[in-house]
């Protein structure tokens, strides 16, 4: 590998590292967009009805709303160029110059591809369909970007009957096909778009079948007519009958193959009509081609009896392309010339290098724009004069351009959370006077919000005392059936010879003993085997517990709602709705709330974020009962250590080792139960801890009481629907500007982070 190709892979992979950050600031000013869209919708409605008090509906519009509304889309779809910019697997140029000038010549020179791919000619344009060529050392293939019938309509005809001034475009293939167009016009241009927009019309047939959208794979060999206009001689030996025009249901062409030159790996071109053509939206869509796809354009120009200096189509162009670099600092870092040479004649060339120097750089080589000479038909100097000067200085350039498009659309983006910052305080202003005006008094919303939060303890305080006399029972008739289920469980797997059945299990021992050598082979991973399997059993445990956090969940769940009113109203189709679900709406509503009420939705998502499981509950609490089923145990008496498996290797000596599991591991048990039953007032203990810990944090936290006035500010009407019903409308109207404005503000105020 070179080191312009190290040079560039390395710049591909800086720019990945930089994409996260620059989605995320899309996504931010995407989000910021939609705000403002809810804040220009929620004024509109509170306005509407405020119509009483003309002045105050004046008031609530902001003058410059929409103009920052189009900064922040701006913002969002500029940075989504960038991240488009950074997530590209390859530098790509874009290949651009007015018709006739060798560009397709170039291309050929470049990606090693011929007329059949990329088509050449003399007098008339050639490219009909923009082109991305990608280098690929094994691949040959070409797929095409098919027009739909709708977006045929809409990308080529509607600007065609735009520039034409002609009336509303057709709306279905059949209305174009029948459609009736005016005779020819004196003005030049006009007469040529017609004449174009005919010819569309009379191929119809033959590329009407093609207009299916999606993609369709082409053999190089075949791609012509799909990426070229018909040439003069097609033209004239299609006759009366009309030349087919397949390009016209190609929106876009992706070639891959083979470059034939070095540095080119991660390399793509791409190719656009010709600047200067007469198309009902040449510059447009010229821009448009090469703003999200190229990272440098080469502008080819050459030297002929008629274009030996720089004309007004190539000011034209270059002016175009100033529009493209955007942030790009200099046009010399983005732009680049091609001096296509014409050896038979060299005066030309003088004479065109000497209007170059002129006009572009001042006379001085190179000053403004890179100038590249070469014969654009020999590939060997296109590489040598061309790609490798090129792709150098883009390899230390391109870090730079990428750095200024970054920064400069920062500065552009801080500009405008700058002005909204100051819309919002005028915004603010003014919602000051309305909330004078409107609403409920606050000592109502005080009243209200006590009325709630004591409704909330008296219930919940009911509730923790029920559940402090479930826990002063000595055990959970409920826990307790629960291990005595799992108990017998555990017995009858231990009967059925653990598993594999008395006889099996003594077969298998016996062939096991007499294989190894001794017993304690098969004994130590049956030990294993038994006693995971009595924890797993005894874990069945879980069933209850969850059980018993579900019930806790479904009555917290029914005290809060009781007091909600038409908060928790249930589904329409009179299922009721779980405790869970009750809890996690009400979590939804602290959160949401335009005034939000972070402290009692924490308290809410701590209840339900709880586990009750055997493992971590009980199951430390039991595992010494597990200690004997282990080939090494510790005599009680002496402490030392003793092996349980001295047996012969025989029938008799498998049985006697039965015997000794069957009995150690009924013991085993034994004691677990005796031990989970000893903590039979466990689970209501937690419970009722769980409980009380939830409404002591609800009622008596720090911030509970304002949280609760917030809280009724917010759902008022949906808390009391009849006592507040007709208070005045405008009140949740209010409410939203409100929480937009706050959620505004938010984004417009986070200094630590870019925007």
């Amino acid at each position: 590998m070179s080191d312009i190709s190290r040079a560039i892979d390395a710049l591909l992979e800086a720019r990945l590292r930089q994409l996260p950050a620059v989605e995320r600031e899309s996504a931010r000013w995407k989000t910021l967009g939609e705000r403002l869209d809810e804040l220009d919708t929620a004024l509109a409605d509170l306005r509407v009805h405020t119509t009483s008090d003309p002045d105050l509906a004046a008031s609530l519009t902001v003058p410059h709303l929409t103009e920052i509304r189009a900064g922040a889309a701006e913002a969002a779809d500029s940075f989504r160029t960038i991240a488009a910019r950074f997530t590209r697997p390859t530098v790509n140029l874009g290949v651009s110059g007015a018709a006739r000038m060798g560009k397709s010549t170039l291309l050929q020179s470049v990606s090693g591809l011929g007329d059949q791919q990329i088509p050449t000619g003399h007098g008339i344009p050639v490219t009909a369909v923009r082109s991305r060529i990608f280098h690929s050392p094994t691949v040959r293939r070409a797929e095409l970007e098919m027009h739909s019938p709708e977006s045929f309509l809409t990308e080529v005809i509607v600007p065609l009957h735009t520039a034409l001034g002609l009336a509303a475009p057709p709306r279905s293939l059949t209305e174009f096909a029948a459609w009736k167009y005016p005779k020819a016009d004196e003005e030049t241009r006009k007469r040529l778009l017609l004449i174009r927009l005919r010819d569309l019309q009379s191929a119809l047939p033959s590329y009407e079948h093609l207009l299916t959208g999606g993609v369709k794979s082409v053999p190089l060999e075949e791609i012509r007519p799909y990426v070229a206009y018909p040439t003069s001689e097609e033209i004239k030996a299609a006759g009366t009958d009309g030349v087919p025009r397949a390009y016209a249901a190609v929106r876009e062409a992706r070639i891959e193959c083979p470059f034939p030159h070095e540095h080119v790996a991660r390399i793509g071109i791409v190719d656009l009509p010709g600047l200067g053509e007469v198309t009902a939206d040449a510059e447009q869509r010229h821009v448009d081609g090469l703003r999200n796809e190229v990272d440098a354009v080469l502008v080819v120009k050459r030297s002929s009896d008629t274009s030996a200096f720089f004309d007004e189509t190539d000011t034209s162009g270059m002016s175009l392309l100033d529009r493209v670099r955007g942030y790009v600092r200099s046009i010399g870092e983005f732009t680049y010339v091609v001096h296509n040479l014409d050896p038979d004649k060299p005066h030309l060339a003088e004479d065109l290098r000497g209007d170059l120097l002129r006009n572009l750089n001042d006379g001085e080589a190179d000053r403004f724009i890179t100038v590249f000479e070469t014969d654009v038909r020999d590939p060997g100097r296109v590489g040598r004069e061309v790609l490798t000067p090129l792709l150098t200085k883009l390899a230390d350039g391109l870090p730079v351009m990428d750095a200024e498009v970054l920064s400069g659309t920062r500065r552009r983006a801080a500009a405008v959370r700058d002005r909204i910052g100051l819309h919002l305080t005028d915004v603010r202003r003014v919602l000051e006077q309305v909330a004078r005006r409107v609403g409920v008094p606050e000592e109502v919303n005080d009243a209200k919000a006590e009325q709630l939060r004591s409704g909330v303890a008296k219930r919940l305080r009911v509730l923790v005392a029920e559940l402090a006399a479930e826990a002063n029972h000595p055990a959970d008739p409920g826990f307790v059936q629960a291990v005595e289920s799992a108990y017998q469980g555990v017995l009858d797997w231990i009967g059925d010879g653990f598993g594999r059945g008395a006889e099996a299990w003594q077969d298998l021992a016996l062939t096991r003993m007499i294989t190894e050598g001794h017993p304690a082979d098969f004994a130590g991973h049956e030990f294993n085997r038994v006693r995971v399997e009595i924890s797993r059993r005894f874990a069945a445990l879980d069933d209850f517990f969850t059980e018993r956090l579900t019930d806790a969940w479904d009555r917290a769940a029914a005290a809060v709602a009781a007091e909600c009113g038409a908060l928790f109203a249930e589904p329409a189709d009179g299922e009721t709705s779980s405790g869970r679900a009750v809890l996690s709406r009400l979590a939804e509503l602290f959160e949401e709330s335009p005034q939000p009420c972070p402290a009692l939705a924490a308290t809410v998502h701590n209840l339900l974020d709880v586990r009750l499981e055997y493992r971590t509950l009980l199951h430390p609490r039991v595992r010494p009962d597990l200690a004997p089923l282990n080939i090494q145990v510790t005599h009680p008496d002496t402490g030392e250590e003793m092996q349980q498996v001295a047996v012969p290797l025989t029938e008799e000596g498998a049985k006697e080792l039965y015997g000794i599991f069957n009995g150690l591991a009924e013991q085993a048990a034994f004691r677990i139960q005796k031990s989970l039953l000893r903590e039979a007032a466990i689970p209501t203990a937690v419970v009722h801890a769980l409980l009380e810990q939830f409404e002591d944090s609800l009622i008596r936290s720090g911030t509970s009481a304002q949280e609760f006035r917030r809280f009724v500010r917010s759902y008022r009407n949906d808390l009391w629907p009849e006592e507040f019903r007709g208070i005045d409308e405008a009140n949740s109207r209010f409410a939203r500007v409100v929480r937009v404005v706050n959620e505004i503000a938010v984004f417009t105020e986070r200094e630590g982070e870019a925007l």
